[in-house]
């Protein structure tokens, strides 16, 4: 960012009008609905979603939870048996008693009406929260790259603006040699300006620090393998464009997914608690045998047997055990709805919140590179041309210089939090945020 910036940013203000309603077209994939990302961030979250392992977890827990669904609601597997019945214990001959068979048995549980219908349904439930949580990691991924690139680009800016000062530091402090040496300058001059230097240097050090720890963190986000340089944002338009809260609210409340997993959550737990209710019901036991007989002693062919049987279950500990069942999965449903009732409620204020930051830290930006930084630079050429024929103090044309560039940074501090808190923004709406003219 140059000395000219608040006259570049206002010259792209168009543009980024045009960019903020149509940013999405350059996205890709999941990235390019879930956040407004220029071109170098855009190929970090894509990156990023790619290649960070947390979310490929996630990933792969949602599909088994998917696959469980027709298992949920199949029938329990059949059982087939072979039984040997009525054998003497003196001969243990098949051929000595009538009623000695060599059977073979098929056995069918049968669970209740509706039961594999609700297992299925509370499954389905499941992997729907499963995927709603994977969207919420998915924003969460795509808001941090996008928080620590803007932090990047604030941090990069200020070693701009600290390498500046440093500069304009040096030069003070020479003219103040130069003017002492002459007997026009005092000697603290020169030392108030070397402790400036000093200051300014400390401050580059910390920095430097700050910059390889965002790195750091970017690096880690994309799960790289190795260090590699990561470019800082460079000429983004100004976001000129005004946030309609109402508008972001209902969006929020459309699509966040945190909501759609507290959503798929109360299902889960409705479908839970009358299965519990079903459970006052028995399931059937079928069972189909085949009994083979010898002939007897006399040479009679003897006829097999067929058999057929039910068996049910009887819930005679009820109070102890389905009625304990029916509580349980009741209380599971209060508590997601309420947890739902308490995020449906609070994510409209939570976005109004946002949307005005960004509104009001617009304002103070255009403020700053409007007005202070104009007036700043303005009183900065009267002060020192005023010190050159000695009209003001050293502190004071000291001052007015470096308040310049101090009031650069702030309106950056001012620029980059309005990326960040749209970033932020986006994560809560679930999508790319909408604005207004």
């Amino acid at each position: 960012m140059t000395k000219a910036l608040p006259a570049i940013r206002k010259s792209l203000l168009p543009a980024a009008m045009f960019l903020f309603l149509t940013a999405g077209l350059s996205c890709a994939g999941f990235a390019k609905e879930a956040v407004w990302a220029p071109p170098a961030l855009q190929q970090l979250i894509t990156e990023a979603l790619e290649n960070n392992r947390l979310l490929q977890s996630k990933a792969d827990l949602a599909k088994a939870f998917e696959k469980r669904i027709p298992a949920a609601g199949a029938l329990p597997d059949p059982k087939i048996g072979f039984a040997l019945q009525s054998i003497p214990t003196d001969s243990f001959a098949f051929d000595q008693e009538p009623m000695t068979q060599k059977q073979i048995f098929v056995e069918q549980t049968v669970p209740w009406l509706s039961k594999l219908d609700l297992r299925s349904e509370a499954a389905a439930a499941d992997a729907r929260e499963k995927q709603a949580e994977l969207e919420a990691a998915r924003l969460e991924l795509v808001r941090d790259v996008a928080l620590a690139w803007y932090e990047l680009g604030y941090v990069a800016e200020s070693q701009q603006i600290n390498d500046e000062l440093t500069e304009l530091m040096g030069r003070i402090r020479r003219d103040a040699q130069t003017r002492y040496g002459v007997g026009r300058g005092l000697q603290q001059n020169i030392y108030q300006a070397g402790v400036e230097l000093s200051r300014l240097k400390d401050e580059a050090v910390r920095l430097e620090n700050r910059r390889t720890t965002i790195e750091d963190r970017l690096h880690e986000l994309t799960n790289r393998c190795e260090h590699a340089s990561i470019d800082a944002p460079a000429n983004l338009p100004e976001p000129g464009v005004v946030l309609s809260a109402d508008k972001l609210a209902a969006q929020a409340l459309e699509k966040n997914p945190d909501l759609k997993g507290m959503q798929a959550r109360i299902q889960t737990a409705r479908a839970q608690k009358q299965l519990a209710q079903k459970d006052y019901y028995p399931d059937f036991n079928i069972r189909l045998t085949y009994g083979q007989r010898e002939e007897d002693r006399t040479g009679r062919d003897l006829p097999d047997f067929f058999s057929a049987a039910v068996a049910m279950d009887i819930p005679l500990w009820h109070k102890r055990k389905q009625s304990n069942a029916v509580a349980a999965a009741s209380g599971n449903q209060f508590s997601a709805q309420n947890q739902y009732r308490d995020l449906r409620t609070r994510l409209p204020y939570r976005i109004k919140s946002l949307a005005a930051e960004i509104n009001d830290t617009r304002r103070r930006y255009r403020l700053y590179t409007e007005e202070l930084i104009p007036q700043a630079g303005q009183w900065a050429r009267s002060a020192q041309e005023a010190y050159e024929v000695d009209r003001v103090a050293f502190d004071t044309m000291i001052d007015a210089r470096i308040r310049v560039l101090k009031y650069r940074r702030e309106a950056t501090r001012l620029f980059y939090d309005i990326y960040q808190k749209r970033a932020e923004l986006e994560a809560w709406v679930g999508g790319t945020a909408e604005a207004k003219h």
